[in-house]
């Protein structure tokens, strides 16, 4: 892995501190997040989605009274 020097002003350093930190991860390891990011979205490199989901998988599923008032509107309608 290439190694590289950026200097930052203070206010930068400081704002890619907080950031590392509200997102839990090392400042050199936030600041590689974002270069990579910015060269994937100017399609300089292949966009890469992360191997593992952040969210869950499984879609929800709706509650039994979910729809329920549709379908007694439904036979109000056909029943009237």
């Amino acid at each position: 892995m290439a190694k590289v020097i950026i200097y930052l002003k203070d206010c930068e350093l400081t704002a890619l501190n907080n950031l590392a930190q509200r997102e839990y991860r090392a400042l050199k390891a936030q600041a590689a997040l974002i270069i990579r990011n910015e060269l994937a979205r100017l399609s300089l490199i292949p966009n890469e989605q992360p191997t593992h989901q952040t969210e869950d998988p499984e879609p929800s599923i709706s509650g039994p009274s979910e729809g329920l008032s549709e379908m007694q509107d439904t036979e109000k309608v056909v029943g009237a």
